[in-house]
């Protein structure tokens, strides 16, 4: 693989999970597309990712980092940053660490890097099972064809992801693009770099679940950005987990007062912990 600066950075945030994280870092060793960089951006100190990232540092040779940070609860906004703030690429990929990219992955996200838009990704939900099969080394799944995906139909949801046509994409005139109150967009972003730093990343202000991608496409459409959907080659494969309880978020009221303000940069954000790494 190529050792030289990429224009493209791609961002796995993890927490506690080393055998998902494996999985991730075995498919993007296998990317159709190799110009590239990876930050490993852990949410805690734990020896887990640490490991895995050691078991892939000959791979990747030098386009492999490892950020990591204090293990104060999920601190999902502030681990993106972290992991923004050493990434080499004018683009930026922020992925999940329990979201395995397919073969064409880093591919699609590049074509669909264009100026004034911003990009939000779909994702297949795996079983148990094949969940199982996945990281433990007995399915190659982000090089599957989609025949292939036809004949697991019933260990995954969201196949028409897959099929379905990418009409709003950068360049197509007079389609509308997609609402951020209406979207989800945490597990796979795709944003020029200048353009993050714009908005001043993250609002690492939101703890726990959710929210902070919901806030930063509100600031990303008040700069005039638009967003599309990376189409079906960066469809991601979501790994099986259980669900996290969700009972009424600390994060709403913060969700409010940004879609009730007119502001386009984080309060505590990208800026801030350049100032205080140390967070």
């Amino acid at each position: 693989m190529s050792t030289s600066r990429s224009s493209l950075t791609v961002i796995v945030s993890t927490y506690e999970s080393p055998r998902a994280l494996d999985a991730v870092l075995e498919s993007l060793s296998q990317q159709s597309d190799s110009r590239f960089d990876v930050v490993v951006a852990e949410d805690g100190a734990g020896s887990g990712a640490a490991t895995m990232v050691e078991r892939w540092r000959e791979t990747f040779s030098r386009r492999l980092q490892h950020v990591r940070q204090r293990d104060e609860g999920h601190r999902l906004a502030l681990a993106r940053n972290r992991g923004a703030l050493v990434a080499r690429g004018s683009y930026l990929v922020f992925l999940d660490g329990d979201c395995v990219p397919r073969r064409h992955f880093v591919r699609a996200l590049r074509a669909h890097a264009t100026p004034g838009w911003f990009v939000a990704g779909r994702r297949l939900e795996l079983s148990e099972s094949l969940t199982r099969r996945i990281i433990e080394g007995e399915a190659d799944a982000y090089a599957w064809s989609l025949a292939r995906w036809l004949a697991a139909r019933t260990e995954v949801t969201g196949l028409a992801s897959l099929t379905s046509r990418d009409r709003r994409r950068p360049g197509r005139a007079g389609l509308p693009d997609f609402e951020p109150e209406n979207r989800a967009y945490g597990f796979l972003t795709g944003i020029h770099r200048s353009d993050f730093e714009r908005a001043n990343g993250y609002d690492t202000r939101y703890a726990g679940w959710g929210e902070e991608d919901v806030d930063l496409a509100f600031r990303l459409r008040r700069l005039g950005l638009r967003c599309a959907h990376a189409g079906p080659m960066a469809t991601v494969l979501h790994l099986w987990h259980p669900a996290p309880a969700r009972r009424e978020h600390p994060n709403h009221p913060l969700l409010d007062e940004t879609g009730r303000s007119d502001r386009i940069e984080a309060v505590e954000g990208l800026r801030e912990l350049a100032a205080d790494p140390g967070r």
